[in-house]
């Protein structure tokens, strides 16, 4: 059985339906990512896997319990946490006053915790008692990640983890994604548009066009399709 199972997910905003009947599964330590064009739907999707928007219709189950319908913070209580791709810090607070807030369902803040974000990304331990709005974009991604992981969740989403970063900043976070599964056991979902080196770090990938499931395989499978390739890779 798959940790997280979507089924049929139809979703939108408003009147407007983006998602028309999506599928996809992550299994227990596997890096999934979604890729495909702007518009496709692939954040929609998150938000509806967390509880942030409705599922008009279909299912959403983690840990083998249906969670449609569940409001965010409920699905967070679960196991799954999710760091979307802008505001994901509090930029009034200090590194660590945001570690400590993103273990805001536990009774205490473990230090241990703490301390392996640290050393996971040591640039925030030099930076701890500075405010996260004066940090880099690739200092708050990897903040938000790190908050993301204080409760020691089964499952993270991830939206757009490289978007406005430098090209080794890049490398660096898909490196910090590959290290976090290995060291924490956590399985990780993310949306992409940096299609070719997302697959690279994944065991799976979607790929989501006009909000409708197109292709779906391993790494490999979607890497060395021409058709895929052609109309999602450029070329």
């Amino acid at each position: 059985m798959a940790l997280l199972e979507a089924r049929g997910v139809v979703s939108g905003y408003g009147d407007a339906r983006i998602l028309h009947g999506v599928d996809l599964d992550v299994g227990a330590e596997e890096i999934v990512t979604i890729i495909g064009p702007n518009g496709a739907g692939k954040s929609t999707l998150m938000k509806a896997i967390y509880g942030l928007i409705d599922c008009w219709e279909g299912r959403v189950t983690f840990a083998g319990e249906d969670v449609t319908g569940l409001r965010a913070d409920e699905v967070t209580e679960r196991g799954l946490c999710y760091v979307p791709q802008r505001e994901n810090v509090f930029p009034t607070l200090t590194v660590r006053e945001n570690l400590e807030m993103g273990a805001y369902i536990e009774e205490t803040v473990s230090e241990e915790r703490i301390a392996d974000a640290f050393e996971r990304f040591p640039i925030l331990e030099e930076r701890q008692h500075r405010r996260a709005g004066a940090l880099s974009g690739g200092q708050q991604q990897m903040l938000a990640l790190s908050s993301a992981l204080m409760i020691d969740p089964e499952l993270v989403l991830v939206d757009e983890p490289s978007a406005g970063l430098a090209p080794d900043l890049v490398d660096e976070v898909f490196d910090r994604l590959v290290t976090i599964r290995e060291g924490t056991d956590t399985a990780i979902l993310m949306v992409e548009q940096n299609a070719r080196q997302a697959l690279s770090a994944s065991d799976r990938g979607y790929v989501l066009d006009m909000g409708e499931n197109r292709f779906e395989g391993t790494d490999r499978e979607l890497l060395e399709s021409d058709e895929v390739a052609n109309l999602y890779l450029g070329g």
